[in-house]
């Protein structure tokens, strides 16, 4: 089958190169001319483990080849993906630009031919019909048009095993044509499908990636009741994961949830929830939620430094999530910006293994000293924040710890330490949800610090039975 896909961002280039491994052949539009030219010189500009290698690999066999950066497609496309952005503000409204700027582009097919639009991007309910709508009014009469819901559920960072052995395939269709046309495209796929209209097929997506919020922001709600009460959340959440109505899936405590999708989506679903007048207050509690955990994060540093104002802090990670570069939402450039604003004189580093090539430097908040190593933004450091669960940071011995930093204080937002180890060799690992323990051995003689920063006494590390709830803080709960 001939397709085309518009947009080639990790979901369409994911589209684009994973139908050409099936076999059908597809051509991949954008309209940054130069981003297709060094996808195809090889040179993604995002960081998506495989997806290199599966793009080469459709280019090699002839699959798959890229436009010119502009439209319109060929007129032999027997369906059009739709992949580019649908940002979404801050109140929630998605911003269609994209998508209807590449609908505009698409020219006349031949006369007596029909063509498939199917979405992919996450769009409000009733934009498939909108946009079928505005297709039929300019296209000539003999351009048969069946505008789809195709929703994606890919994971960034796992967007070629998504594409390859989906969980379920949703097609939104009006037309039995359509339906069957997206239903055999989809064949060398083994996955359930599930036909449906496509305003349901809309409101899916946008309901999956909001009981995921809601899910980890329960987590983290538990995680913040565990700390007050005594109790050890990571046995909690094992024993929640273990029921089968709930399993083990986001139930991770942590700096909460962030990158290009669950935030803007659940956003987007409480806005079209009140236009709506069915209000999801569940949704709109995981956003208030998630909004608050930086603060409740820069709470626990302050309890455990006794203030904040000339303190020297590393930051392990910054990407949202391991595995890639993304700096969309992530919970890193919340807390910068919490501890930025208050504590003025603190002094921040960062390192991330993503971070290399500068793209990442370019969207850092100003004030953020980017690291080449770990050792680099552990020097001379007060305390640690582990941020986003790479691997490597695991490998840091407690060793490196204590000689590297000042005081060796790790605040483990992601739980992915091994706090009783670290603990037992006199590094004080505080995780989520847990209560901090007091070092077995004491730490080592302090690495003097930068002249540059100037130190405080430094106050004995945190007791237990910490309060990081006050209440100036109610307005992030509403």
């Amino acid at each position: 089958m001939k397709i085309a896909v518009i947009g080639a961002g990790i979901v369409g280039l994911a589209t684009a190169a994973g139908f050409a491994d099936l076999g059908h052949e597809v051509c991949c539009y954008d309209i940054d001319k130069e981003k297709l030219e060094r996808i195809a010189a090889g040179q993604l500009p995002y960081l998506e483990p495989g997806l290199a290698e599966l793009t080469k690999r459709g280019q090699e066999t002839g699959h798959l080849r890229f436009g010119s950066g502009s439209l319109p497609l060929p007129g032999d496309a027997q369906v059009v993906f739709i992949a580019v952005g649908t940002p979404a503000g801050d109140d929630g409204e998605m911003r269609l630009t994209q998508l209807w700027d590449a609908v505009e582009r698409l020219d006349a097919w031949p006369a007596g031919s029909r063509t498939v639009i199917a979405i992919k991007s996450t769009v409000p309910v009733g934009t498939a019909e909108r946009l079928e709508a505005r297709l039929r009014a300019r296209l000539p009469a003999g351009c048969a048009v069946d505008v789809a819901s195709a929703p994606e559920f890919m994971r960034e960072g796992f967007a070629v095993q998504d594409f390859g052995a989906p969980t379920r395939i949703v097609i939104g269709s009006a037309s039995p044509e359509a339906a069957e046309t997206l239903e055999r495209l989809h064949a060398g796929l083994s996955a359930p499908i599930v036909h449906t209209d496509r305003r349901s097929a809309e409101l899916a997506k946008l309901a999956a990636n909001a009981a995921l919020a809601i899910k980890i922001s329960y987590a983290n709600e538990m995680a913040a009741l565990a700390e007050q009460t005594g109790a050890d959340y990571p046995d909690i959440a094992r024993i929640l994961g273990l029921d089968p109505r709930i399993g083990p899936d986001c139930l991770g405590a942590g700096l909460g949830y962030g990158g290009s999708c669950l935030p803007k989506d659940t956003r987007a679903l409480v806005r079209l929830a009140s236009e709506a007048g069915a209000p999801q207050t569940l949704a709109a509690a995981a956003v208030r939620a998630n909004a608050a955990l930086p603060l409740r994060m820069a709470r626990k540093l302050e309890s455990a430094l006794g203030g904040l104002s000339r303190r020297r802090v590393a930051l392990l990670g910054l990407a949202f999530k391991p595995g890639t570069a993304d700096l969309r939402e992530a919970p890193s450039l919340r807390l910068v910006a919490v501890l930025k604003k208050r504590y003025p004189g603190i002094a921040l580093t960062a390192y991330d293994p993503a971070a290399e090539g500068g793209a990442m430097k370019r969207q850092l908040p100003p004030g953020l000293a980017l690291c080449a190593t770990a050792e680099e933004a552990l020097r001379g450091a007060d305390a640690a924040i582990v941020v986003t669960e790479w691997p490597a940071f695991r490998k840091i011995s407690a060793e490196d710890y204590k000689s590297w930093m000042t005081r060796p204080i790790i605040l483990d937002g992601r739980n992915c330490l091994d706090a009783d180890a670290l603990n037992a060799d006199g590094v004080v690992c505080i995780g989520v949800g847990r209560l901090p323990c007091a070092p077995a051995v004491s730490p080592m003689t302090p690495v003097p610090h930068d002249a540059s920063v100037p130190s405080e006494p430094l106050e004995p590390v945190i007791s237990t039975g910490m309060t990081y709830f006050r209440d100036e803080d109610r307005e992030l709960y509403g």
